[in-house]
């Protein structure tokens, strides 16, 4: 009880300073909107590229993975890791407005890298079942959204974004279990995976941290405590 009343107190403290900030109030809702935008852009132009072919890679690792379906537990070490960094960005909606903006560049960046690096599934896959994304997006019938792996870097920028020692770990646990799992169900390539944490820490450098596009309203975040 101690534990909800101290976020719950920190995230009220935070929210109504931040909506002391002209900027903040002018753009947070916009950010948003452009953010949910993007994704059904990006997932609609995915669905279309769906049944474009692409190179098969032959995937060293692959042979000594049996293929199995691991769908269940990426899907709660996916999902326990989003729950868990959101309600902790929710403390911080400086943070929160910077990490709209650097998953709006992880969508973007990646739907370019499939467009210019086409790959096709393995023969051996196993389909990924996310009642989520299925629900939300009909990414269900998507395969060869490949390069790179947007649950390894979605994954990666939880891990930039919380400054809490115990989230963080837990939340390299997940990285590094779905990142195995996605490889050993066949979902996605060895490359897909290993680039995956690079281009997660490129966008938010170049993007978020820099500041240098979105300076006017991305101000850093004052972290009460770790």
């Amino acid at each position: 009880m101690n534990l909800f009343r101290n976020w719950y107190a920190t995230l009220t403290a935070n929210w109504r300073e931040a909506f002391r900030d002209e900027n903040f109030r002018r753009y947070f809702v916009p950010n948003f909107l452009v953010c949910l935008v993007v994704y059904y852009c990006v997932i609609y132009w995915l669905n279309l590229n769906s049944t474009r072919p692409g190179m098969i890679i032959n995937d060293p690792l692959y042979r000594f993975l049996e293929p199995r379906d691991f769908s269940a537990i990426i899907f709660f070490f996916t999902y326990s890791a989003a729950f868990l960094t959101l309600l902790y960005v929710l403390q911080y909606p400086l943070l929160l407005q910077r990490a709209l903006v650097a998953f709006v560049a992880i969508f973007v960046i990646r739907a370019v890298c499939i467009y210019f690096i086409p790959l096709s599934p393995s023969p051996g896959i196993v389909p990924l079942i996310d009642p989520f994304t299925d629900t939300m997006g009909h990414e269900g019938r998507i395969m060869n959204d490949l390069f790179f792996s947007g649950h390894v870097a979605d994954l990666v920028l939880f891990v930039i974004l919380c400054r809490s020692v115990m989230l963080k770990r837990y939340l390299l646990l997940c990285t590094i279990a779905v990142a195995t799992l996605l490889i050993w169900q066949r979902v996605h390539y060895t490359i897909d995976v290993m680039v995956a944490p690079a281009f997660a820490y490129a966008c938010f450098w170049l993007f978020v941290d820099k500041d240098f596009i979105w300076k006017p309203f991305l101000k850093k975040p004052q972290f009460e405590s770790n």
